[in-house]
């Protein structure tokens, strides 16, 4: 097999996994048939530059990375400042991390929380759940109604499925968020 054709078989694998998709949804969102994309990510196919640009777009890549040889490190490195900008009025933060682990996918965000803003956040769905772990500061989270203070080194996990509120205590606090979401069957 053509070593491009097998790391774009990779690549676009790895880009929808990480982006939580199923291959349906993929479909939907790029407008390619799903049993092209089947063929993609088995290295099956010699796909044509319209359905490569589709692919790009879709997830906002070049079509060169789709079809780069990248050589892989055993360990992953995000550097300080790096990820998802997801700054807003009351915090700034990154995602640093997005990850399809078995049957759901993690994220790892990394956010400093601006001294007594008061963020609040809808439900993330059935079954998501945010585990918080302070580094510096206090702060108070969890559902709404049912927050909890929490100062530097702490751990705290609970369901994300409902509204919940973040309030940085007097100074900022800085905290690492892990938020797991199950993979929900089609219709759920």
């Amino acid at each position: 097999m053509n070593h491009h054709i097998e790391a774009l078989a990779e690549n676009v694998r790895q880009l929808r996994e990480s982006h939580g998709l199923s291959l349906s949804q993929l479909s939907e969102r790029s407008g390619i048939a799903k049993a092209t994309l089947f063929k993609v990510e088995r290295g099956r196919t010699n796909p044509t530059l319209e359905t490569l640009i589709s692919i790009a777009e879709t997830f906002d890549v070049s079509v060169n990375s789709l079809i780069a040889i990248e050589v892989r490190s055993e360990v992953e490195v995000v550097r300080a400042g790096e990820g998802l900008d997801i700054s807003d009025d009351a915090s700034d933060g990154r995602v640093v991390r997005n990850q399809v682990i078995g049957s759901g996918t993690l994220e790892l965000h990394h956010q400093v929380f601006r001294a007594d803003a008061i963020e609040t956040s809808p439900s993330h769905g059935p079954g998501a759940r945010e585990h918080v772990i302070v580094q510096r500061g206090s702060i108070r989270v969890g559902p709404v109604g049912e927050e909890t203070l929490l100062q530097a080194g702490d751990y705290a996990t609970y369901l994300a499925n409902r509204t919940h509120r973040w309030q940085a205590v007097d100074a900022e606090a800085e905290v690492w968020i892990i938020h797991t979401f199950p993979r929900l069957s089609p219709g759920e």
